[in-house]
């Protein structure tokens, strides 16, 4: 990803009815885990910083990015913040064992090799210690929107649990989220695939109304999420694991 496109998302994932939605599962997600007081946090692939306040309410965050551009966005959001230039699977800046939760928030969709960029996320977190992942779902559902933002690829449900299942952890919780506008992303897919349409850029901030119609709608799964419903369709997955307390 290029500047241009790390200045838009600094400007819009405060407001972006995804973003706003996402943060919502993602802190419904967090209720179900255990942390100690003042735990470590880390977010693998910050990006420009949207996460970092969410984060932070559940203890002390540090992060790392790839990109100096997003890593500069994110800095001038959250000055306090100790964020480091680094990448998966190998150019980590912070020792193996060190973390209470790592969250890897829509990460590994863009890195090309995920099965050691997988191995390398759990070895950062401490033995009983939490992982929290989520990605993009279902590769019939790729198109433009993929592309822009320089996706690998989108993951099934058993791609997902094959990728870390000889990962050094448990898998404590597996579930589908962005189910209510599933059906409008599907739209978009089928007129962009078979009629050829170019539906125009969805990262863009749509009028206010419908924004925050989306935001309201996207949000709202969050109940769904902190109550364990199941659900049996989203765009994305999310996973929770945790690190063995020894190795089997």
């Amino acid at each position: 990803m290029d500047r241009a496109a790390f200045t838009h998302m600094a400007a819009t994932e405060a407001t972006h009815w995804w973003f706003v939605g996402r943060r919502a599962v993602i802190d419904a997600l967090l209720d179900g885990i255990q942390l100690p007081d003042s735990g470590s946090i880390l977010e693998a692939g910050c990006g420009t910083g949207g996460n970092l306040a969410t984060l932070s309410r559940r203890g002390h965050i540090t992060a790392f990015e790839p990109h100096l551009d997003a890593i500069e966005f994110a800095k001038g959001r959250h000055p306090d913040v100790d964020i480091r230039q680094g990448a998966l699977p190998s150019e980590l800046p912070y020792a193996q064992g060190s973390f209470d939760l790592v969250a890897a928030l829509d990460v590994l969709e863009h890195v090309k090799d995920d099965a050691e960029s997988a191995e390398a996320l759990v070895k950062l977190v401490r033995p009983g210690g939490w992982l929290v992942v989520t990605v993009p779902a279902h590769q019939a559902l790729w198109g433009s929107h993929d592309r822009r933002l320089h996706h690998h690829r989108r993951y099934g449900r058993r791609q997902l649990e094959h990728l870390f299942a000889k990962c050094d952890v448990e898998l404590v919780r597996l579930t589908p989220f962005n189910i209510f506008l599933s059906p409008i992303a599907m739209v978009y897919r089928f007129a962009e695939r078979v009629l050829g349409l170019d539906l125009g850029n969805q990262e863009r901030i749509p009028p206010r109304w419908i924004n925050r119609t989306l935001s309201l709608i996207f949000g709202a799964e969050a109940l769904l999420v902190r109550h364990r419903v199941p659900v049996p369709f989203g765009l994305s997955y999310a996973a929770i694991y945790r690190r063995r307390q020894t190795s089997p």
